[in-house]
Order: C-alpha cells, then sequence, then structure tokens
C-alpha cells in the first residue's frame, strides 16, 4: 500500500509542478485582486495584500503609508471606480520580489469632483511569508492624448 502511495505520489508531482504558478502569474493575481478590492472599496481585503512598509506615492506628490491609504478608501476621501490597464509588465527580481510597470486609465471621485486620467506607473511587490504584497508604488499622470489636426491632400 506505501508503495502504491509512493508510486502515486511520484507520478503526480510532475503535473503538480507543471500547474504551479509563475511569479509573474502569482503577482498578476495578487495586483488584480488589490485592484478589484480597492474599486469595491473592500478595505480589509486592501489591506490584506499591502506591506506594512508601504510607500504609496500618487500622482500629485502625496506619499501614504499603509494605514493612510486604508483610511483615505475607508473615509471615502476618494473612491476608485475604474482602474483599467492598458499596459501591465511584471519583471520578477527572485523569488520573492517582482517590479510591476505600465500604463493605466482611471476614474476617481474625491467626493468634490470625478476626475477621468491615465496614469504611467512602477510598483513593487514582495512576497511576505506565503502572500504576495504591494511594498511600493508610484504613478505621474500621462498628459491628456493630443488631437492632431487631420490634413488631407488634395488631388488637382
Amino acid at each position: 500500500m506505501r508503495r502504491l502511495v509512493l508510486c502515486f505520489a511520484l507520478l503526480c508531482l510532475p503535473l503538480l509542478a507543471a500547474h504551479a504558478m509563475s511569479v509573474e502569474e502569482e503577482v498578476r493575481a495578487a495586483d488584480t485582486a488589490r485592484v478589484l478590492a480597492t474599486v469595491r472599496g473592500d478595505t480589509t481585503r486592501v489591506a490584506s495584500l499591502l506591506s506594512a512598509q508601504l510607500h504609496y506615492g500618487h500622482t500629485d506628490g502625496r506619499v501614504q503609508t499603509k494605514d493612510q491609504f486604508i483610511a483615505a478608501i475607508r473615509g471615502s476621501q476618494m473612491r476608485y471606480e475604474a482602474y483599467d490597464y492598458t499596459e501591465r509588465v511584471i519583471t520578477p527580481v527572485g523569488n520573492d520580489v517582482a517590479v510591476m510597470n505600465g500604463r493605466a486609465k482611471l476614474r476617481v471621485n474625491t467626493g468634490e469632483k470625478r476626475l477621468e486620467f491615465s496614469v504611467q506607473f512602477l510598483a513593487v511587490w514582495k512576497k511576505e511569508g506565503d502572500a504576495w504584497r504591494l511594498l511600493a508604488y508610484q504613478s505621474a499622470q500621462l498628459p491628456p492624448p493630443a488631437n492632431p489636426t487631420v490634413t488631407v491632400p488634395t488631388t488637382r
């Protein structure tokens, strides 16, 4: 019986290893969960995805700690309504750190007004224990796309 269990385990190990998620897939899943929880205002879930040492830099230059960022979401000082990636690249720096960069279109409600803008961002994810957590984030607002005047040549 022990031999049968051992043989079964040895046969299944390659299958289990093939289904193991890569660092990129794990970070992408954690980041997707963070974005969805932020848009939903689920501060408990957001908090579980942020490192205690978080430095979250906003486009206006403010840098918040984990507690400040969670308080802002909880207090509805800002409400993320949409966070849509147009580009997201995840680069592992080892087994426990990954850098993520890209661009996203955001829609935020500050209570006073609704803002829509695009950002370019850089994020650092760190595996703490068995979970990936956002350690650092910095974004810069991109200028709105230019509306070039299209000139159509005329034929004579």
